[in-house]
């Protein structure tokens, strides 16, 4: 009897030792299982801030980066980041989380084809910078008055974009915003659906970083970009940030960005390169001021295209930091705003 009692013992020893062991297991793989959710970032069923997005930066491959160039801004660099966002009811993709918290997104496609300004614009007798051969049509995104602190004139080193080595300069005023500008920030910007709720006015870098024999590093392009900025509510990718996009490390000038006729390094592994010819927003120094800088659909060159030749316009935004996302940000689950 005691022996068959033991062995009852046992028995129940030996089930209620793998129960244990079978709860602790099961508790283990949920616990892994959720560590692994929270290492990849999958948030297709919880919203994230633009701050819990920071927290998903990449040291290699495709993804959010922090840039090197400007600090408290991150990137997203590659050929396929997962930086799909649906905005205005179409497919938008994210470019960078800015330092002040502010989300910029630019479409996935270009919504046509237009010059970047059209003759006529402007009476080049009053517009003195645009007093060239092209009737009043110059490179300026916006008029002097438009620009942020308002500067008397807007200014353009020739032949090179630093200053300091510069053999001449070329100042005015400028009257009218680009043909571009009014029609993205008018008629453009009035017809977009309710998440025109969500654009916030916001400082474009609008200098001239140089032409495309300068082989200065990108981070001076970038300070010379900057020299003027314009507040609006829709503008354009800069060359810099099409330049930065890539995961290439031999991108690392606006002469590399040019060179090359079968394929631009600084269009490989770089989500921004499409099939359509692109304006930025950024002016091409040269003397006549009718250059701005253009993505070329064939092989990813950059160069300065005439400012009435016809190409693609890709609108670029700038969300409020308040907003929240749900989504995994690939092509078939990209990120959405929350409500």
């Amino acid at each position: 009897m005691r022996r068959r009692r033991r062995r009852k013992q046992r028995k129940i020893i030996i089930i209620s030792s793998l129960t244990l062991l079978f709860i602790m297991t099961i508790g283990y793989a949920a616990f892994q299982t959720n560590i692994n959710i929270t290492a990849k970032g999958n948030i297709l069923e919880k919203g994230i801030t633009i701050n819990d997005l920071k927290k998903l930066t990449v040291t290699s491959g495709d993804g959010l980066y922090k840039d090197t160039i400007e600090e408290g801004r991150y990137i997203y660099k590659g050929s396929m980041p997962n930086n799909y966002i649906t905005f205005n009811n179409e497919t938008w993709r994210i470019m960078s989380v800015e330092n002040d918290g502010t989300l910029k997104i630019i479409r996935n496609e270009s919504i046509g084809k237009m010059a970047w300004d059209e003759k006529g614009t402007r009476d080049s007798s009053t517009s003195t910078y645009c007093n060239n051969t092209n009737s009043g049509v110059c490179n300026a995104w916006a008029a002097t008055t438009n620009l942020v602190n308002k500067p008397s004139v807007f200014t353009l080193h020739y032949p090179n974009g630093n200053a300091s080595i510069d053999k001449t300069t070329y100042s005015g005023t400028v009257t009218k915003d680009a043909s571009i500008n009014t029609y993205l920030n008018g008629e453009y910007y009035n017809n977009l659906g309710e998440d025109k709720g969500y654009i916030v006015s916001h400082n474009f870098n609008v200098g001239t970083p140089g032409n495309h024999q300068d082989t200065e590093n990108i981070a001076i392009d970038v300070q010379q970009e900057s020299i003027y900025k314009w507040n609006g509510e829709v503008g354009l990718m800069t060359i810099t940030e099409f330049l930065r996009t890539t995961t290439d490390t031999g991108c690392i000038n606006l002469s590399i960005g040019h060179n090359n006729y079968s394929k631009s390094v600084c269009s490989n592994n770089n989500w921004m390169f499409n099939s359509t010819y692109e304006w930025t927003i950024s002016p091409c120094v040269n003397s006549e001021r009718h250059l701005v800088w253009n993505v070329n659909s064939v092989n990813g060159q950059v160069g300065g295209s005439s400012l009435t030749s016809i190409s693609g316009i890709r609108p670029s935004v700038y969300l409020n930091s308040n907003i929240s996302l749900k989504g995994e940000g690939t092509k078939d689950r990209p990120f959405k705003i929350q409500n």
